[in-house]
């Protein structure tokens, strides 16, 4: 698994915060942000950190 980094919005307060998760490739990790953040608060997409 390799691990990426991707900005979010926070609902409760709206703040911006980097947030790391593990996945098999960039789209896996996209689902992954979208089914825990939501959406419309993905800011940037996911990129793999090396």
């Amino acid at each position: 698994m390799n691990t990426y980094e991707a900005y979010v919005r926070i609902e409760c307060n709206g703040m911006v915060v980097k947030t790391c998760v593990n996945a098999e490739s960039t789209q896996q990790a996209y689902f992954l942000l979208q089914g825990q953040y939501g959406q419309n608060n993905i800011v940037h997409l996911p990129s793999e950190v090396r």
